[in-house]
């Protein structure tokens, strides 16, 4: 099969998820192509977190459906998604702040057989190497979030959910956390990517798609939407 007649590495269509009566995704589509790094926008509130929750199977949706590499995973159980491939780094990072730094990464490999090995993590991020016995807790925050991406990385992933990564850092420490994320894309990591920094999840990402109350109003090259006067207008201070 050559590569344009291959299925979406993963592809949405039409979902639909709710909380009680609130519809907070509606009709949404997309899709995500094997070496792609993709952003979905928007501002707090858009329903971005919440399309990821479904992706991951925390939140099952009132209709549509997901599909992995054609097959329509929707019901699948989470622990099986993050087997197959689809793993992400929730909101707020979610480390076991009582556990060690080190236990934290071996959690995180914890569905594959044999000896985790660390190494590639400590050399992306080698100030967890040095915090490796300190308790997760009493890192900062920017290092609580290489924490985080360490950990999905030994789940080995073939598509990596971002959600919000950037969400309380400093600026310094975005563009540190932003840079990381380039260069695991560059090395051929397929990514979502989740974030309200508008501006710096364009510069990022090959294509884009813009979420609004739950509903996808845009979407392309994420450079063409980095010009796009409604885009400038709504989110980066136009």
């Amino acid at each position: 099969m050559s590569e344009s007649s291959r299925p979406p590495l993963l592809c949405i269509e039409t979902l639909h998820v709710t909380y009680g009566h609130v519809e907070a995704v509606k009709n949404l589509s997309l899709e995500v192509h094997a070496g792609e790094m993709v952003a979905l926008v928007g501002a707090n509130g858009a329903g971005k977190s919440t399309t990821l929750l479904a992706l991951s199977g925390l939140l099952q949706p009132r209709s549509g459906r997901i599909l992995w590499e054609g097959q329509d995973i929707t019901r699948w159980p989470s622990h099986r998604r993050v087997a197959g491939g689809l793993v992400q780094v929730a909101e707020g990072r979610a480390i076991l702040k009582t556990l060690s730094v080190r236990e934290n990464l071996e959690l995180g490999a914890y569905p594959r057989p044999g000896k985790p090995d660390l190494d590639p993590v400590f050399e992306r991020f080698p100030i967890l190497r040095t915090r490796a016995s300190q308790l997760a807790g009493n890192l900062s925050g920017g290092e609580q979030q290489m924490l985080a991406i360490g950990r999905a990385l030994l789940a080995e992933p073939r598509l990596l959910m971002l959600d919000e990564p950037s969400m309380g850092l400093a600026p310094m420490v975005v563009r540190d956390i932003f840079a990381a994320l380039r260069e695991i894309h560059h090395q051929g990591l397929t990514i979502l990517l989740v974030e309200q920094n508008v501006r710096q999840a364009l510069k990022l990402a090959d294509r884009a798609y813009v979420l609004e109350t739950g509903t996808i109003t845009l979407g392309g090259p994420a450079a063409g939407l980095a010009d796009d006067p409604r885009v400038i207008a709504a989110y980066l201070g136009g």
